[in-house]
């Protein structure tokens, strides 16, 4: 545990890059029990048709929340908070290189997240390894809020890898971070269903929904004493990687709709499944099973050889590349009749 310490309120320094943090964002920044000091996110990168540069979601929340998240009588540098010395761009902050002790960036940046005194470092979906150098800053503890129930499905893409092994369960973790990956002792946990018809996307908007609330409980009775440290048993752990990009293409006369539907489920939301036809790439853009029918069927194809659907398919949109989306019949009567195969 860490030492005695007990302010009125705690000063976090908020990490993230992904749309999943804004609600966590906000929740901290709204809370009167904790004082949000910093956030730092990725850069900005190169984004749509022209790859104009754009600001990632974080960035945009922060800077709305920046002018009420100062401390009580300071003020701008800059009314469009653009400039090198404004107080923007220390409250929010993009390095490229975290580690202090391998970049002269990472020193100027451990010194500027020093001066700040945080009591937390809060992360979620950041998407850059955290150096041991930043994560002994804080007084109190580096936190990370992971997607799932560890130490199940360390690694990177642990909501996806929960729906891709038909898991009934999962939720969100609150741990204490270390220099590994997920390896960190735990601090509390929240459990929840996963229903049949549940997606990738379903199952972030409940994270976003109650996550932001568990975590600001968690951080003050934490920070008050009130939760302890529990370690991971290492005999139970598993690992989620990295999503290849082969894993959502998918074979819908040969491949069974058990494994279809778990692709879809997992990649609904980005990239989303996809199969070739004639040299051409049909996105299944949205699909709806019965599930009684589902249990009896599971192991048949998407497309039957007689061309018709699985018994278990209540509803299909696909998008074939350069089309618009459409239903299987307009697939069928307009893009299928000028094709060569038929499915």
């Amino acid at each position: 545990m860490h030492k005695i310490y007990d302010p009125d309120h705690f000063k976090v320094v908020f990490f993230s890059s992904a749309p999943i943090g804004v609600p966590f964002l906000q929740a901290l920044a709204e809370d009167k029990r904790f004082e949000l000091v910093g956030v730092v996110t990725q850069c900005d990168k190169p984004s749509g048709r022209w790859m104009e540069m754009c600001e990632n979601i974080i960035k945009k929340e922060a800077r709305k929340l920046f002018l009420w998240s100062l401390p009580i009588g300071e003020t701008t540098h800059s009314s469009d908070f653009s400039g090198p010395s404004s107080d923007f761009s220390d409250f929010i902050q993009t390095p490229t290189k975290l580690n202090p002790s391998k970049s002269e960036e990472g020193q100027v940046f451990a010194a500027r997240l020093a001066e700040k005194n945080p009591d937390f470092l809060v992360v979620i979906a950041y998407g850059k390894i955290i150096p041991q150098g930043i994560l002994d800053i804080p007084q109190i503890a580096p936190i990370n809020v992971h997607g799932s129930l560890l130490p199940k499905y360390r690694g990177a893409s642990p909501i996806q890898t929960c729906l891709l092994n038909d898991d009934k369960e999962t939720g969100v973790t609150i741990m204490k971070m270390d220099a590994w990956l997920d390896t960190g002792d735990m601090i509390d946990k929240r459990w929840f269903t996963i229903p049949f018809d549940r997606t990738v996307k379903d199952l972030i908007a409940k994270m976003m929904d109650f996550g932001p609330k568990f975590l600001n409980d968690t951080l003050r009775k934490y920070g008050k004493r009130m939760l302890g440290e529990v370690k991971q048993d290492e005999t139970l752990v598993t690992a989620s990687y990295k999503i290849e990009k082969e894993s959502w293409l998918i074979d819908p006369r040969k491949e069974s709709i058990h494994n279809v539907y778990r692709k879809y489920r997992a990649f609904s939301l980005r990239p989303k499944i996809y199969f070739m036809l004639n040299g051409k790439r049909i996105i299944v853009e949205d699909l709806k099973l019965d599930e009684y029918v589902y249990n009896s069927n599971e192991q048949a194809p998407l497309f039957l050889q007689d061309q018709t659907l699985n018994l278990a398919v209540k509803h299909i949109m696909l998008k074939p590349e350069g089309k618009k989306t459409m239903s299987r019949k307009e697939f069928s009567n307009g893009y299928l009749y000028q094709a060569s195969t038929r499915i």
